[in-house]
């Protein structure tokens, strides 16, 4: 099956007329600020007086189905090869993240690591695609608070031209004692996923890009030798990126180049701090237009990781 491009509505040949009517309802509802930012409050105080059970029942398969597709693994199977039949390549991804003050404890980040490994574990043995791929978020592994403590230390570094470091003293011991268990989980993923399945690590907040980005160079360098397994994400929204881009020491090198995301609370944590905003302007400023059947608003990003590349 001839892979689609981008924006090419054959895509939604997979979907029926009235999931397309539900799913633009739900968009519809979605950009309406007052129902976004109450959403929580919303659906407390309507499961309380629908119940569980009837709340379930109405939300999971209009709301809910519209950010998470399927639950069970004969769905994502069957969702799978629509989407293949398509031309579609498909992505599983395990779509947890943590933010500052929101860890649960290292029980849930076990389960959030039996939950990757089960997504390689499919993603590898269904042959869905020549190039299986997953996605995942490194919060869902190690608290927040701990990657906010070693960009701080990874940017100090960088600002002193320091390139070795041999521990790390700024962190106490049950810090490094939670680090030690967090790269453990993720030397685990790394060595399941080799020769298997891409794993697509995805960037947060820049508050902990820099120890995000350490720790998946690190990876990269143990597990993607010769062929690349590991990808890390260079946010070109930022504009720092290039920046960040030219402090890697780059052998060989998988990006996937995203816009968006976090954008909105970069720009408010930004405007409270008194710091500048660190995100470019528009689309525009992001990246010159590349007309090829579409547009490529990251082309300064492109031109430099080829540039490295060559």
């Amino acid at each position: 099956v001839a892979a689609l491009q981008s924006l090419d509505p054959q895509a939604f040949k997979v979907k029926s007329f009235w999931e397309l009517i539900q799913a633009l309802g739900v968009f519809r509802l979605c950009s309406f600020p007052v129902l976004v930012n109450n959403c929580g409050k919303l659906m407390t105080i309507t499961r309380k007086f629908w119940g569980k059970l009837c709340f379930c029942m109405v939300v999971r398969p209009s709301v809910n189905a519209q950010f998470i597709a399927v639950e069970t693994e004969g769905e994502i199977a069957d969702s799978m090869q629509k989407m293949i039949s398509l031309g579609i390549h498909p992505v599983l991804a395990v779509p947890i993240e943590e933010d500052l003050g929101e860890s649960t404890g290292e029980r849930r980040y076990e389960d959030n690591l039996a939950d990757m490994l089960e997504c390689v574990h499919m993603s590898h043995s269904k042959g869905w695609s020549k190039n299986p791929m997953m996605q995942l978020k490194i919060t869902a592994l190690v608290r927040p608070e701990l990657y906010v403590s070693v960009s701080s230390i990874k940017t100090t570094l960088y600002e002193l031209r320091l390139t070795k470091i041999k521990v790390l003293c700024s962190l106490t011991e049950c810090e490094n004692a939670h680090l030690l268990l967090g790269l453990q989980r993720l030397n685990k993923l790394g060595a399941v996923s080799v020769s298997k399945v891409c794993v697509l690590v995805d960037a947060e907040y820049t508050y902990i890009n820099p120890a995000l980005s350490l720790i998946t160079m690190a990876m990269m360098k143990k597990f993607s030798l010769p062929s690349v397994w590991i990808w890390n994400t260079y946010q070109c929204y930022l504009k720092n990126t290039t920046t960040s881009l030219s402090l890697m020491p780059f052998r060989r090198l998988d990006v996937k180049l995203v816009r968006d995301a976090y954008m909105d609370k970069e720009r408010k944590l930004a405007e409270k701090k008194g710091r500048t905003d660190p995100i470019h302007g528009n689309i525009l400023m992001t990246g010159d237009y590349l007309i090829l059947n579409d547009f490529n608003p990251i082309k300064p990003t492109a031109s430099y990781l080829i540039h490295k590349a060559s």
